[in-house]
């Protein structure tokens, strides 16, 4: 497992770098919420097919999903969450707590 995101100077940036990219916190907590065929992900969340490719890869990459392909005809993808990525979900959803209520604030 290639460790892509690390930061050693600052635990924080780490984190963001592990986040950062599109929709990437999206895919991390609608696997979490079971969602893990490539197809399902594709339709859960706005994104193309290339783009979502590249973001799971890099999640792979960072050790925050395990990607499994399975025999069948026609060939089927998911993914998992390692504990990496199940521990990360409670951050994203702070983080999307944040936001919502942000993006409230700036709006009034």
């Amino acid at each position: 497992m290639k460790k892509l995101s690390v930061v050693d100077e600052c635990p924080i940036d780490t984190t963001i770098n592990v986040l950062k990219g599109k929709c990437k916190a999206s895919v991390v907590l609608k696997i979490n919420e079971g969602l893990t065929r490539f197809g399902l992900l594709k339709n859960g969340i706005s994104i193309s097919a290339k783009l979502l490719a590249l973001q799971l890869n890099e999640l792979e990459e960072d050790g925050i999903v395990i990607k499994e392909k399975n025999s069948n005809n026609p060939l089927q993808t998911s993914y998992q969450l390692t504990p990496d990525g199940k521990s990360l979900c409670s951050i994203i959803q702070q983080m999307k707590l944040w936001g919502t209520g942000y993006k409230l604030f700036i709006h009034n």
